[in-house]
């Protein structure tokens, strides 16, 4: 899909660029200067998380189960209104198990929504995804951790 950014955008896209390669890398440091103090993050099939040491958490844990090998954005939309940029994505994904287990390919729908600082800097705030594939079907740390215990 072709979508067209202003240069004001473009410094955005960015910023979710350095996101998904610091997912995609596992770089929590990285990742966590990308994020707003407040942010709010809305996995799926799991709570909401307030806060970057609740998103810190969240997110080590899931690089214990998981390795990204694969991030594909299929979608892309994106409005700002005033210091505030709201963005709409769709992704394909694939993840390995890092215990065991055949790759895990998804299909991601992504809604974030990026505050501008006032440095000019812009911080993920609020992040909710899914998964179009079903519940069980590997993509979960929590499922996984249980599918894989001693």
């Amino acid at each position: 899909m072709m979508v067209t950014k202003s240069t004001e955008q473009n410094a955005t896209f960015n910023g979710t660029l350095e996101f998904a390669n610091a997912m995609k890398d596992s770089d929590s440091e990285k990742l966590f200067r990308l994020l707003a103090d407040d942010v709010v993050f809305m996995p799926p099939a799991d709570r909401t998380l307030n806060g970057k040491s609740e998103v810190k958490e969240w997110v080590d844990d899931y690089f214990q189960y998981f390795r990204i090998l694969e991030l594909d954005q299929t979608e892309m939309s994106s409005t700002i209104l005033g210091d505030t940029l709201v963005e709409r994505a769709a992704v394909s994904v694939k993840l390995e198990p890092k215990k065991d287990g055949a790759p895990i390919y998804d299909e991601t729908r992504i809604l974030s929504v990026w505050r501008r600082h006032t440095d000019g800097s812009w911080k993920l705030w609020q992040l909710i995804w899914n998964s179009i594939k079903p519940i069980g079907a590997g993509t979960n740390r929590f499922l996984v951790r249980f599918m894989n215990r001693e």
